[in-house]
């Protein structure tokens, strides 16, 4: 699977995922609340992950295992050498590299840092072809 399929993969799962719901307003949350079947006087069912991402609390360790699967699975990635190249083409582009010059955006996307990519043998050469062909891209 290369990084665009994982990546789809990976958030096809948290929109899906039953007894989640995102609310920035009261009509949001009063929304959010019908969708997972419950009533607003059933607030103490629920609780607020940040950010407003609100869950079930009977949801709340399903929801973390399927977040470690994720992250694990990622992690694992990243140490392969042509989906570290696609991964990082990919957020550099997206994260607009070739205009900010800041790697930043794209690592914290990745969870990774540049003491992750120094780790790997090749993770500095793969690095640099990934800036050469973002900025390229301009």
């Amino acid at each position: 699977m290369n990084y665009y399929q994982m990546k789809r993969k990976h958030e096809k799962e948290l929109t899906d995922f039953e007894g989640l719901f995102y609310a920035f307003s009261d009509e949001q949350f009063k929304k959010g609340m019908e969708k997972i079947g419950l009533k607003e006087d059933d607030q103490g069912k629920i609780y607020s992950l940040g950010s407003g991402v609100c869950i079930l609390k009977d949801k709340a360790k399903a929801f973390e295992d399927m977040f470690t699967r994720i992250s694990e699975e990622n992690e694992k990635a990243l140490k392969d050498k042509d989906f570290l190249l696609e991964a990082l083409s990919y957020e550099l582009m997206n994260h607009e590299y070739c205009i900010t010059g800041d790697l930043e955006p794209t690592f914290e996307m990745l969870g990774i840092t540049i003491d992750d990519i120094k780790k790997l043998d090749f993770g500095m050469d793969i690095l640099k072809k990934a800036q050469r062909s973002a900025l390229n891209c301009a």
